[in-house]
C-alpha cells in the first residue's frame, strides 16, 4: 500500500513537499501550465467546431472535424424530431379528450334541450328558433337556465 501511495505522489508530482506537507512553487507552477495547456486546446477544438480559425488544419483534421459535425447534426436532428413526435403525439391525445368532452357535452345539450321540447310541446320544426330566441325578446342573450346552467 505504501509503495502505491509513493507512485502516486511521484507520478502527480507530491514527493516534492516541504516539511510543512504544502506543495512547492513548482508543482504549483506545472500543474497551472498543464491547465493552460489544457484550456488552449480546448478553446482551439471550440473555434474548429464553430468553423473559425481553419487555416491551421490539414485535410486529415478537416475530415475528422467534417465527420463530427455531421455526426452531431445527427444527434440534433434525431432529438429535434423525437421531440416533435413526443409533441404531436401529446397534442393527438389532448385533442382526442377535448373531442370526447365535447362530445359528452353536446349529448347534454341535445337531452337538456329534447327535455325542455317534450315540456313546451313544440313540434321539432320550431323547436331549433324558440330554443335559443325567445318569442317575446327577439334579440335577446340565450336563456342559459334553460339550457341547464346556472348563472350566478
Amino acid at each position: 500500500m505504501g509503495r502505491t501511495i509513493t507512485r502516486y505522489r511521484n507520478e502527480k508530482g507530491l514527493h516534492k513537499m516541504n516539511s510543512h506537507g504544502a506543495r512547492t512553487i513548482e508543482v504549483w507552477k506545472n500543474e497551472m501550465d498543464e491547465m493552460k495547456k489544457t484550456m488552449d486546446a480546448l478553446e482551439t477544438k471550440q473555434k474548429h467546431l464553430a468553423g473559425e480559425d481553419l487555416s491551421t488544419l490539414g485535410m486529415k483534421e478537416l475530415k475528422q472535424l467534417e465527420r463530427q459535425l455531421r455526426i452531431g447534426v445527427d444527434r440534433v436532428r434525431s432529438k429535434k424530431w423525437r421531440l416533435l413526435s413526443e409533441h404531436a403525439s401529446s397534442l393527438k391525445r389532448n385533442h382526442k379528450t377535448l373531442q370526447e368532452e365535447n362530445n359528452i357535452l353536446q349529448k347534454k345539450i341535445n337531452e337538456l334541450l329534447s327535455e325542455a321540447d317534450e315540456n313546451s310541446g313544440l313540434d321539432s320544426s320550431d323547436h331549433v328558433i324558440q330554443r335559443f330566441i325567445p318569442v317575446e325578446q327577439p334579440h335577446s342573450p340565450i336563456n342559459m337556465n334553460r339550457l341547464g346552467f346556472t348563472i350566478n
